[in-house]
């Protein structure tokens, strides 16, 4: 097992000392009507990337301005402005599948739930119930559903009533009762994050398999490439806000530790690479040197404004 204490890449400014280095700007950015109410993604990669970076940041994807733009530009005082986008890794499938666990619990439970507490927990291959589009899934919709009520109002669930409620529902697992409890009925007693295993891939070849493969990735650095043609510019940025679910959870970037892990491969016409999991560090990859890192200090300052 590594020891994340260990062999880190080499530190960067915090923000909090890069923030102090900065000249006051002439016109605050952040007063500027395009960030007033803009999503919190965009402003935290604008925060970042400025404090970092010294260059002013605005908004291009704004409403009306076209489409197939980056959400931001970083312009410098002379040369072509810098191209920047925001991805978040979250799963669009773990986000769809939360809420069918949610409305199955509501149905397990119906207008009666049972007078015991029933623990359900979601496990690493769970997955959305089936579609009841077609007439045969509802009736063994309902089939399951009605029997995992009727066993729980006597007790515990039947191993053939788990079963078939695992037929509707792949992954999910059914505890025993619980007694003696002031409200009873099925409960989410926890889920898994969908986090695909790791194995022995290291960390930094889990990155490129990620920038080459996803389908998202691919297209938002597609989509760099070609603003920056567009622009005639020299550094492309690709900000990556890191979730701690999904398929691609395993790259939260928990530690400086882990970008020493394996072998890092860039998508051609990137330069420089932000990722942000909200773990204190902000990671930050250039073309010329590799890896650092910045603490971000988030428990003890405030982002809301520069």
């Amino acid at each position: 097992m590594r020891n994340l204490l260990e062999g880190w890449c080499p530190r960067g400014p915090s923000i909090d000392e890069a923030a102090h280095t900065l000249p006051a700007p002439t016109m605050p950015w952040w007063e500027s009507d395009e960030f007033v109410g803009c999503p919190s993604d965009d402003w935290r990669a604008a925060l970042y990337a400025w404090v970092l970076t010294g260059l002013t940041p605005e908004r291009r994807d704004t409403k009306g301005a076209g489409d197939g733009l980056v959400d931001l530009l970083l312009r410098p005082e002379q040369g072509p402005p810098q191209p920047l986008e925001v991805l978040s890794t979250i799963d669009p499938a773990y986000q769809a599948a939360v809420p069918h666990a949610l409305a199955l619990i509501a149905e397990l439970n119906g207008d009666d739930p049972p007078p015991r507490l029933i623990p359900v927990s979601l496990g690493r291959e769970w997955r959305p119930p089936l579609t009841k589009k077609d007439a045969a899934t509802r009736k063994r919709w309902r089939a399951a559903v009605e029997r995992a009520r009727n066993d729980a109002q006597t007790g515990d669930l039947s191993a053939d009533t788990v079963a078939e409620l695992q037929a509707v529902f792949p992954g999910l697992e059914v505890g025993q009762w619980v007694g003696e409890i002031e409200s009873g009925g099925f409960k989410l007693s926890s889920w898994n994050a969908a986090v695909a295993p790791s194995g022995d891939v290291p960390y930094l070849d889990r990155l490129t398999t990620y920038l080459s493969t996803d389908r998202q990735a691919v297209r938002h650095v597609d989509k760099l490439r070609r603003e920056a043609e567009t622009l005639g510019a020299e550094r492309t940025h690709l900000f990556l806000l890191v979730a701690s679910s999904g398929t691609w959870g395993n790259l939260l970037p928990t530690s400086p530790s882990w970008f020493t892990e394996g072998v890092f491969v860039a998508p051609d016409g990137l330069t420089d690479i932000w990722m942000d999991g909200g773990t204190g560090y902000l990671m930050r990859w250039r073309r010329e040197d590799g890896w650092s890192y910045h603490e971000t200090e988030s428990k003890s300052r405030d982002t809301s404004h520069p």
